[in-house]
């Protein structure tokens, strides 16, 4: 019984922990979605129009690079203790080689949907704004780590 009680019990954290990131994710891509909206220079009806472009595209992106970025938080503790094996770094390696070309992909793909929507021009931007840092987001002044 207490067996039984104890795996209900992970089971519970374990979604309520999947809840969480899906939250943090869905702050996140609001934050972004929101500031691109501002900054990109287009009228109400066409904010209307981009806003589930935005999202589906940050979606979709995240989705290109899940299974790396899964491995990398599995191997975190590994990675930073400076023993991960030889054969945990080059699947790594491959991971990131295959959400790279995924995430262009999707890129590619929302490229001639941002396009649906906003001239060339202003798509560039989109692209642009969208992988602003946060600290730029937020409107913080944080100097860059490069000295002149």
């Amino acid at each position: 019984m207490k067996r039984l009680i104890t795996l209900c019990l992970i089971a519970l954290g374990m979604t309520l922990g999947n809840i969480g990131q899906a939250n943090a994710a869905g702050k996140k891509d609001g934050m972004k979605i929101n500031y691109v909206l501002k900054n990109i220079g287009v009228n109400r009806e066409v904010q209307a129009k981009l806003k589930p472009l935005l999202a589906s595209y940050l979606a979709d992106k995240r989705n290109a690079n899940k299974e790396y970025d899964s491995m990398k938080a599995k191997l975190e503790p590994s990675i930073n203790s400076g023993t991960i094996t030889e054969k945990q770094a080059q699947r790594l390696l491959d991971l990131k080689w295959q959400a790279a070309e995924k995430e262009l992909a999707v890129k590619r793909q929302y490229e001639t949907k941002f396009k649906t929507v906003l001239n060339t021009k202003k798509t560039f931007l989109c692209f642009d704004l969208i992988n602003d840092k946060k600290s730029k987001m937020l409107g913080e002044d944080k100097k860059d780590d490069k000295e002149d």
